[in-house]
């Protein structure tokens, strides 16, 4: 449990410090990442090239990066949750709202094999997509 607390913590430090290109080299070379929901970014990626070579220049293309805060972190034996927040002004000009946001882990080997990310799919729509939510 003390492994996979610390390599949750010291992923939770890179990307609360804005170092993601780093704080994905803490995945596992065949890790699987998830980013649930039906938006355009939600996706199943499979490698951490294939992760970094997506996600790293999504985040950079903030017009201001995303700036996450950790909340808690919560172990059971090579599993962690990690609970954050997270702010900043999506590619669209518009905010990036996250007030509520977590990231499943699995830890294997000394490297994070599995990624699950939840995130509000809204946040996401408007901010990095563009789309407004409209009445029905």
């Amino acid at each position: 449990m003390d492994q996979a607390r610390s390599i949750a913590r010291k992923y939770a430090d890179l990307l609360c410090s804005g170092a993601f290109a780093e704080a994905f080299d803490l995945l596992a070379p065949n890790v699987k990442y998830r980013i649930i929901g039906t938006t355009p970014l939600s996706t199943d990626l499979h490698g951490r090239d294939t992760v970094k070579g997506a996600l790293v220049p999504a985040l950079a293309s903030f017009k201001q990066p995303p700036q996450l805060t950790l909340k808690e972190i919560i172990v059971d034996g090579n599993r962690a949750v990690i609970l954050a927040s997270g702010h900043g002004i999506g590619p669209t000009g518009l905010p990036y709202s996250q007030p509520h946001y977590a990231m499943v882990l699995r830890i294997d080997n000394g490297f994070i094999a599995d990624v699950e990310e939840y995130a509000d799919t809204v946040a996401v729509e408007v901010a990095l997509v563009g789309n407004k939510l409209v009445p029905a």
